[in-house]
């Protein structure tokens, strides 16, 4: 693998690139919630493939953060022609048995990109402080992103109402204001008022900026794919979010918590 670290700033995209941007959250244990700390973006120039890794600014601010195996330091950009390791070893070896079930639950073939992958999977591992998320797409002021609900676990009577539901159907969103952690956090239900799970907290954005601006037609999340239930559980339930966004808007996690550090030297 070509991999190279580097206080330099990456030269410009060219026109024809296309970028893709993951974000890595890490869970505080002070605040209990997950805070993103870097960006791995990946760019595509005619079938050439370049990954870059960055660390955002609250990996600096948090006290008890500690720069990652592999990226050990906080101010240089890390490049490589192929998938990180750290970033490659949070994916389910495709030689396993299990791995086409393991896709399939994510919506995606088994000959899928890794990198795709990583995005839909968030990453995650059991007992794990990392969480991985992609930066919506926009296209014709439409903000879209596949999600996977969390906290179904947690929720009387979820997995029985997820068995009752098909790709294609339309949840409905309802602020949980009462939540003791989170009083942005979003539920989803269905339409027999049966709760389902939460909208990952990254997302919430997404949704409260076109519910305050635009009212309820300004968000949709439909179902794309309904897992096995003695499969995983947080595979249990695959969403798709489309949020109206105005091109006035500033792009979805473009705030300060989501810059990169200056690069040092």
């Amino acid at each position: 693998m070509s991999s190279t670290a580097t206080a330099e700033p990456a030269a410009p995209s060219r026109p024809d690139t296309q970028r893709r941007l993951l974000y890595v959250a890490w869970h505080d244990p002070d605040s209990r919630a997950f805070v993103p700390v870097g960006r791995l973006g990946r760019d595509c120039t005619d079938g050439e493939v370049a990954y870059e890794y960055r660390y955002l600014r609250n990996a600096e601010r948090l006290e008890r953060f500690r720069p990652f195996v592999g990226f050990p330091h906080l101010r240089q950009a890390y490049r490589s022609s192929e998938l990180f390791p750290f970033f490659e070893n949070r994916l389910m070896p495709r030689t396993r048995p299990d791995y086409p079930d393991f896709v399939g639950a994510l919506g995606l073939a088994p000959d899928a990109d890794p990198f795709e992958v990583l995005a839909r999977s968030e990453g995650r591992r059991q007992t794990d402080t990392i969480e991985v998320f992609p930066q919506p797409e926009l296209d014709d002021s439409v903000a879209r992103c596949r999600f996977l609900v969390h906290g179904v676990r947690y929720v009387p009577g979820a997995q029985d109402a997820i068995d009752s539901l098909a790709r294609g159907d339309r949840l409905r969103l309802l602020v949980d204001r009462q939540n003791p952690t989170d009083t942005c956090a979003v539920l989803l239900r269905d339409d027999s008022f049966r709760l389902l799970g939460w909208v990952p907290r990254y997302l919430t954005e997404l949704v409260h900026t076109p519910l305050d601006h635009l009212g309820p037609t300004g968000v949709d999340v439909h179902v794309e794919h309904v897992g096995d239930r003695d499969g995983p559980v947080h595979l249990r339930l695959l969403c798709t979010l489309e949020a109206q966004w105005p091109t006035e808007w500033a792009s979805p996690m473009s705030g300060p918590e989501f810059e990169v550090l200056p690069l040092s030297g």
